[in-house]
């Protein structure tokens, strides 16, 4: 992001990303979520600096708050995979073992695991 400078088509993208993590409202008061969407519309290339080093402070509130969400998931999944591997070794799959080291696997056993619920 920081390889080319700020525009309205970055922002807008981020927090599309930021509603679909369902961070946007929890994560940013009204104030830093206006002057966001007023950059998003009226601003094409971010140039002031002031401004810039505003937006990537707000911006970094958001990355955090998506990053602690995909950690949880992680840390769920891992023990579901623990679990999961645990059992499948003692009815006889060897394979099984390597489950406890492969994050696709949590990230799957976490997505199976939420469906069900």
């Amino acid at each position: 992001m920081l390889d080319s400078p700020l525009t309205g088509q970055k922002l807008a993208g981020l927090k599309t990303r930021a509603l679909r993590k369902r961070v946007w409202f929890r994560v940013l008061d009204r104030v830093e979520r206006g002057l966001l969407d007023l950059t998003i519309r009226w601003v094409d290339n971010v140039r002031s600096g002031r401004l810039t080093e505003m937006l990537l402070r707000i911006l970094a509130k958001l990355a955090r708050a998506m990053e602690q969400g995909m950690t949880r998931v992680l840390v769920i999944g891992r023990e579901l995979a623990l679990r999961a591997s645990v059992l499948a070794v003692r009815w006889g799959n060897v394979d099984a073992y390597s489950w406890r080291f492969d994050r696709g696997f949590w990230l799957g056993i976490t997505k199976e695991f939420w469906r069900n619920d």
